[in-house]
C-alpha cells in the first residue's frame, strides 16, 4: 500500500510569517500612538498665567480707573479641563468720573498627554455655536455675545494648550442707564484677548 504524500508546508510558513508581520504593525502603532500622544501633542504652558497679563494700555483704555475686584484660582488637578484663573476688573461705582464698565480674563491651562486637544474643547464649549471666527491671533481663536441688560462681547483664545478668553462690557453714558453696542463690546474683547496674548511667557 503507497505511503501517503508529503503535504506542502508553504501555506503554513506563509500564514505563520503574515501574523508575525501583522503583531509588528500593531506593536509599532501602538508605539507610535504613546510617543505622539506624550511628545507631540504636548502642551507649552504648565501653568496658567495670573491675572497680571490683563493689566495692558487696553484694560486702561476700557476699563477707566478700574480696581481688581476677583482674582481667583478655578479647576486643579482632578479636573479633566484644567486649572487656572478668573480675573474682573470694573470702574469704581459711586463718583461719576468715569463710564463704568467691565472686563474679564479666564486662563486655563490643560495638562498632557492631550491638552492642546482639550483646550480646543474648552474654547470651542465656551465660544458656543454662535461663534465668529477671529484671525491672526493665538493658534485659533472666535468672538461671542452674551445678551442680557448690557451688552457683553467676549473674545478665545487656544495658544498650545492654553485657554485664554476674555469678555468686556460698558455703559454707553455715565449714569448707566445704556449699554454699548454689541459690536464694541466685541472689538473691546478683542483688544483684552490681543494684549494679554502679547504678555504670555516665550
Amino acid at each position: 500500500m503507497p505511503s501517503a504524500q508529503p503535504q506542502s508546508r508553504g501555506c503554513a510558513v506563509v500564514g505563520v510569517i503574515a501574523a508575525v508581520l501583522v503583531v509588528i504593525v500593531l506593536v509599532a502603532g501602538a508605539v507610535w500612538f504613546v510617543v505622539s500622544r506624550d511628545v507631540l501633542e504636548s502642551g507649552d504652558f504648565e501653568a496658567a498665567p495670573d491675572c497680571s497679563i490683563g493689566e495692558t494700555e487696553a484694560l486702561d483704555e476700557l476699563v477707566p480707573a478700574h480696581e481688581l475686584e476677583v482674582q481667583e484660582a478655578i479647576g486643579g488637578a482632578q479636573e479633566t479641563f484644567g486649572s487656572g484663573r478668573q480675573c474682573r476688573w470694573a470702574t469704581p461705582g459711586g463718583d461719576g468720573d468715569a463710564v463704568p464698565a467691565t472686563a474679564t480674563l479666564v486662563t486655563v491651562v490643560s495638562p498632557d498627554p492631550g491638552g492642546i486637544d482639550t483646550a480646543a474643547d474648552n474654547l470651542r464649549s465656551s465660544a458656543g455655536s454662535d461663534r465668529e471666527t477671529l484671525d491672526g491671533i493665538g493658534d485659533e481663536a472666535f468672538t461671542w455675545t452674551r445678551s442680557g441688560g448690557f451688552n457683553v462681547g467676549c473674545a478665545g483664545v487656544r495658544v498650545s494648550n492654553l485657554y485664554l478668553e476674555t469678555c468686556h462690557s460698558a455703559a454707553a453714558d455715565y449714569d448707566a442707564t445704556r449699554s454699548i453696542d454689541a459690536e464694541q463690546a466685541v472689538a473691546g474683547a478683542v483688544r483684552l484677548a490681543e494684549d494679554a496674548v502679547a504678555e504670555l511667557p516665550d
